[in-house]
């Protein structure tokens, strides 16, 4: 794991470990390492991870449904936009928040997901390789665990 990966990896693990005794709904999307993380962590902590949710944001269903709720001006993408836009010039940075911004900066990139913003390969290849990756990735875990969403609407715990 790079920088950004084992920082969410410590702080996640972490608190599972102080409340042993609950159960955790883990949501990330699949843009980066969430997916692959979050398995990780699923194995370490299996009767703790109730659910794993990851937006699909890298397929091409999901890049036309983002580019379909961003157009409209009520979005929340355009709600959080303008907040971090209006509020990042008042930001005082101190160390910590360098180091976040820092490990922010940082990505940590699947080679699948490195392929699949290759202009160059095919959009049918880049859904297959997407759809392995999910495969792969929720191997072994329990019926229902692992669900890979586009839309919110989707969602169902």
């Amino acid at each position: 794991l790079g920088k950004p990966g084992q920082h969410k990896y410590e702080a996640i693990t972490s608190i599972i470990k102080d409340f042993p005794h609950r159960k955790f709904v883990l949501i990330g999307d699949s843009g980066e390492i969430d997916a692959e993380l979050y398995a990780r962590i699923y194995h370490e902590f299996p009767d703790q991870i109730a659910k794993i949710f990851i937006h699909d944001v890298t397929s091409e269903r999901a890049m036309h449904a983002d580019r379909q709720a961003a157009s409209r001006s009520d979005s929340l993408y355009n709600g959080v936009r303008r907040l971090v836009t209006s509020s990042s010039s008042n930001l005082r940075r101190t160390n910590t928040s360098d180091q976040a911004m820092e490990a922010l900066a940082q990505r940590d990139i699947p080679k699948e997901q490195q392929i699949a913003m290759d202009p160059r390969v095919p959009i049918k290849t880049k859904l297959e390789q997407f759809e392995q990756r999910m495969n792969r990735i929720s191997t072994g875990m329990r019926h229902g665990v692992f669900s890979v969403f586009s839309l919110s609407s989707q969602l169902l715990l």
